[in-house]
């Protein structure tokens, strides 16, 4: 690999690494890239440029959008959402909320003392082996699984965030310019913990459930 090789290489590599920075502080909202004016690289050199005289530049407009500050209630505006209340409202929906439950499967899960999604979810295994070895109880299990999926840890979000989990799902964790700053953090781990609810709940439903737990 010759010097000019070597250039092109350093200078990929180092344009990456800077792109890189650059997305994950707009990410945190603690600096918004207006413009880049230039990017990472050398001068090209001709035959008269000694190697030592290569100029390396690197020009980037940015302007500050504030640092991400732990959200705070204002006086008379009530308490703001909490964002790990994901999960207990949606351990509090009816199991009817999951994809493949309809009256049959409610009547079904009723008479086994099921009602929420939470009920599902806590099932013991001494219960799911139980219900496996009945008629359909391979689906029983199916539905045990997705209730589980619906009841873990949900990652910081911004309070005022109001977007619908099937929106979030449906979006592109990379590209958060338009995301609450408080939601940027954790873009991409929401972006999981809502498509992981799209895999078990109703299309219907998580239009209507709000990311902020609102």
């Amino acid at each position: 690999m010759g010097p000019a090789e070597l250039a092109a290489l350093v200078a990929r590599e180092a344009d990456a690494g800077v792109a890189g920075a650059l997305r994950a502080m707009d990410a945190a909202g603690v600096l918004t890239v207006e413009r880049v004016v230039g990017r990472i690289g050398s001068r090209p050199a001709t035959d008269t440029t000694p190697w030592e005289d290569i100029v390396w530049q690197a020009e980037v407009v940015m302007r500050p959008s504030g640092l991400v500050r732990e959200q705070s209630t204002a006086p008379g505006e009530g308490p703001a959402p909490d964002p790990g209340g994901v999960a207990g409202l949606v351990g509090s929906l009816s199991v009817r909320a999951l994809r493949g439950v309809g009256a049959r499967w409610t009547a079904q899960l009723s008479r086994r003392g099921v009602e929420s999604v939470a009920d599902l979810a806590s099932t013991t295994p001494a219960e799911v082996a139980r219900w496996s070895q009945e008629k359909d109880g391979g689906y029983a299990v199916q539905l045990v699984a997705r209730a589980r999926t619906c009841v873990g840890p949900w990652p910081p979000v911004d309070p005022h965030d109001t977007r619908s989990v099937l929106e979030v799902s449906e979006s592109d964790p990379g590209d958060v310019s338009g995301w609450p700053p408080g939601s940027r953090p954790e873009a991409y781990l929401l972006w999981g913990s809502c498509l992981r609810l799209r895999a078990a709940l109703d299309d219907a439903v998580l239009a209507l459930l709000r990311v902020n737990g609102s």
